[in-house]
């Protein structure tokens, strides 16, 4: 068994995106990953999704079941590791995660408003493991 570092971007979490469709993406770039690797099959694909993404990770998990029937990924196992949201303040240079459910990003240190985030938004394959 080996595994395949990979950073991959699976597209934008906004608008209609779809779980199925971004399962559909996952599995297409692990399928790609393992075929270039010549891989008899994928046993596990890791996923980095940031908690400001806009994705219901328990219906992504339920659509990469679907998503992986009839590929090297059929019996995959999908490994999803939640990114928080992180956020910068420029009048105190530091990076904070934001707590708030709506994303309201307030410096804990001088309850400045930012909008810069610097993590949160990713959604994208991390690693494809392969034998």
């Amino acid at each position: 068994m080996r595994t395949i570092p990979r950073r991959a971007p699976v597209g934008p979490a906004v608008g209609s995106m779809h779980e199925l469709s971004i399962a559909r993406s996952v599995v297409d770039l692990a399928v790609q990953a393992a075929t270039d690797d010549q891989a008899e099959r994928i046993t596990r694909v890791g996923l980095r999704v940031g908690t400001f993404a806009g994705v219901d990770t328990g219906a992504l998990d339920s659509a990469f079941a679907i998503a992986r029937l009839g590929t090297l990924a059929e019996e995959a196992e999908l490994e999803i590791d939640s990114v928080a949201l992180v956020c910068h303040c420029a009048a105190c240079d530091i990076d904070f995660e934001v707590d708030d459910r709506y994303g309201i990003a307030r410096c804990p240190r001088c309850a400045t408003v930012s909008g810069d985030i610097r993590h949160g938004m990713e959604l994208e394959v991390s690693f494809v493991e392969v034998v």
